[in-house]
C-alpha cells in the first residue's frame, strides 16, 4: 500500500505473524531512471523476508527492465499492481487503469515474466466499474502469461473503498484459474472475517491491507483461529511495547524529520483508534 507498507510497518507485520509482506507501490519508470525517492522505497531488511517488490507502470518494456534490475539486486519476488485506484496512477494508465486495457496488461505480465526468474504475482481489483467486472478474464490472461499467484480486491476502481468487497466475484476468479493460487482481499478487519472470506471464496489465502494498520495482531489471531485456538488479544503492555518498537523502527528508517513526523502521527493515530481520547492523535 502506497504510504503505508513501508519497512517499519512490514517488520512489525512479519513479527506479528504475516507470512508475506509487500513493499509500497514502486514506480517502474522511477526505478529505471534511478530516482532517489524510488530507491528509498526499495529499502528492505533480511528480517522481513520474504518480501515482494510491488511495481506499477504502463509500459511493458520499462516494467521488464525494472524486473531485470531488481533481480540483479537480489529480488526473489515481484508483484504487479493492477489494483491501485488513485488518480495519479490512473492518469498514467497504471494500477487499476490497466483493467480497461487487458491486452496491454497481459503484455506487461509477459514482459515481466521474460525478464525475471523469481516468483511473479499480480494484484488486481474486481474490474473498472460494475459494467466491466473483468477480473476473472484478466486472471486467466495473467496466469497464461506466467503469473504464479494472484490477489484480488473485491471492489471496482469506481468504488474506491466504498461499499463491500464482492466475495462472489473473488470466487469467480478462483474458479477461472484452478491451477493458480488466489489470495482474497477486502474488508478483513477481524480474524473471523478472514476465515469467512476463505470459506466463501475458496481462495488459497487472505491478503490484509488497511485492516492491519494499527492492528498487526490480526495476523496471529487469524492463525489462532485456523488452528482451533481462541484469538489472543494484545494486552495493554504489548500494545505499548509494539508502538514503542514501531517508533524506534521509524526513527531508524526515516532520515527526514518531516517524513518521520508524518508517519509517527499516522501510525499513532491508527494504534489509538477506539481508545478514549484517540481523536487527539488523528491527522
Amino acid at each position: 500500500m502506497a504510504g503505508v507498507s513501508n519497512l517499519p510497518f512490514r517488520l512489525i507485520a512479519r513479527q506479528a505473524g504475516a507470512a508475506l509482506v509487500f513493499t509500497e507501490t514502486v514506480s517502474a519508470k522511477g526505478l529505471v531512471m534511478g530516482g532517489a525517492k524510488t530507491r528509498r522505497l526499495l529499502r528492505t531488511s533480511p528480517r522481513e523476508a520474504p518480501c515482494a517488490f510491488q511495481l506499477f507502470g504502463s509500459d511493458p518494456e520499462i516494467l521488464g527492465e525494472a524486473c531485470r534490475r531488481l533481480e540483479g539486486e537480489g529480488a526473489v519476488w515481484i508483484d504487479l499492481n493492477v489494483g491501485c485506484p488513485v488518480k495519479k496512477f490512473i492518469r498514467n494508465g497504471a494500477g487499476s487503469a490497466l483493467l480497461r486495457d487487458l491486452p496491454r496488461a497481459g503484455a506487461i505480465v509477459a514482459a515481466m515474466r521474460r525478464s525475471f526468474g523469481g516468483t511473479l504475482s499480480v494484484k488486481m481489483r474486481a474490474g473498472w466499474d460494475e459494467q466491466s467486472l473483468n477480473a476473472p478474464e484478466f486472471a486467466r490472461i495473467a496466469a497464461s502469461e506466467g503469473a504464479e499467484l494472484l490477489s484480488v480486491h473485491g471492489r471496482t476502481r469506481q468504488q474506491q473503498y466504498r461499499g463491500r468487497a464482492d466475495r462472489g466475484l473473488i470466487r469467480r476468479v478462483v474458479e477461472a484459474v484452478p491451477d493458480t493460487p488466489v489470495l482474497a482481499n477486502g474488508d478483513v478487519v477481524r480474524p473471523d472475517d478472514a476465515l469467512s472470506l476463505l470459506v466463501e471464496t475458496g481462495a488459497a489465502g487472505v491478503m490484509i491491507g488497511r485492516g492491519a494498520m494499527g492492528n498487526p495482531w490480526i495476523f496471529r489471531q487469524i492463525l489462532d483461529l485456523r488452528q482451533g485456538r481462541a484469538p489472543r488479544s494484545p494486552s495493554a503492555e504489548e500494545r505499548f511495547e509494539t508502538v514503542e518498537r514501531h517508533i524506534a523502527l521509524m526513527e531508524d528508517c526515516f532520515e527526514d524529520d518531516r517524513a518521520f513526523a508524518h508517519n509517527l502521527k499516522k501510525y499513532v493515530a491508527a494504534y489509538s483508534k477506539g481508545l478514549p481520547g484517540s481523536a487527539a492523535f488523528r491527522p
